[in-house]
């Protein structure tokens, strides 16, 4: 029978291997991820973005803070959300898939 001191401790144990694998997945590179082709410009990557059509590229990936953005309204965010909006899938599939 588990004690509540010996599950807090659980706890504790599950929430600190979840940290480190959070900050080893936001540390993967964005542009491995994206399946269009990229242009640089300056520091920042430009190309079409994957969630819709277009013709000017409105999609940019900032390397230096490894996060996105859809100039054309379909969002931004770091890797974790760029790969749960690219596959459609949840959080911790995200995790998962990245680490």
């Amino acid at each position: 029978m588990l004690t509540k001191h010996s599950l807090f401790k659980q706890i504790k144990l599950r929430n600190n291997q979840e940290d480190t694998k959070l900050e080893i997945v936001k540390k993967y590179p964005i542009e491995k991820l994206c399946p269009n082709k990229l242009k640089k410009c300056g520091s920042i990557l430009m190309g079409n973005c994957p969630f819709h059509e277009e013709r000017t590229p409105s999609f940019a990936i900032y390397p230096e803070t490894n996060s996105w953005n859809c100039f054309a309204g379909c969002g931004g965010g770091d890797v974790i959300t760029f790969y749960m909006k690219l596959n459609k899938c949840n959080f911790e599939t995200a995790l998962e898939a990245l680490s």
